[in-house]
């Protein structure tokens, strides 16, 4: 399971540097108060308003994995020193969008793992089952499809909660957790400093 934290950080930016470009945003290593930060993507529209020098927060979307090579962060907006946010709106739709649409695809694998999991397993658990008539073995590969529906339903209303709570949470920036630069980069890996 991935966590990922809200996380709101402020301070001068004093180096912003592209370690790898994509079609419609970078990775990029911040440098905040003498503070290397790594391991960071976000919107090339957000990276070209943003100049060396200036006091800016960033709002950013941190995962925080035991695994430290392996936490990540996205920066969903910026705001600076005179209190012009910095945004990309869409971002914050294709986001929900994209954990809803794996939840589909997560939901919909779940759903034949568990059918063929609750066939095989339901049977030896539950009896009363009679399958030597036709009317039996439909009785119970009804409830098997039931069950397994069930279960995947949940899952999918996991990841749209997810979506919801994405959505409301981008909207809101002043309710993010604050962290200094200084805790923050102790998520990530020396590796990556």
């Amino acid at each position: 399971m991935i966590k990922f934290e809200y996380l709101k950080f402020s301070g001068r930016l004093d180096d912003i540097r592209v370690f790898q470009s994509f079609s419609d945003n970078v990775q990029v290593i911040l440098k905040l108060d003498d503070v290397l930060i790594p391991n960071f993507r976000m919107p090339t529209r957000i990276f070209e308003e943003l100049d060396k020098g200036e006091h800016y927060e960033f709002y950013a979307l941190v995962q925080n994995s035991k695994i430290k090579t392996k936490n990540t962060g996205v920066v969903y907006a910026v705001k600076s020193a005179e209190g012009k946010v910095i945004e990309v709106p869409s971002l914050r739709y294709t986001s929900q969008l994209s954990i809803w649409a794996n939840g589909a695809v997560i939901s919909a694998v779940a759903f034949v793992v568990l059918w063929i999991a609750f066939f095989f397993g339901l049977g030896s658990v539950v009896d009363g089952y009679h399958y030597s008539s036709v009317n039996g073995f439909a009785e119970y590969a009804g409830d098997v499809t039931r069950c397994s529906f069930i279960v995947a339903c949940l899952i999918a209303a996991f990841f749209v909660g997810m979506g919801i709570n994405l959505f409301y949470k981008t909207t809101v920036l002043d309710t993010w957790k604050s962290i200094t630069p200084g805790r923050l980069v102790e998520r990530f890996s020396k590796m990556h400093r």
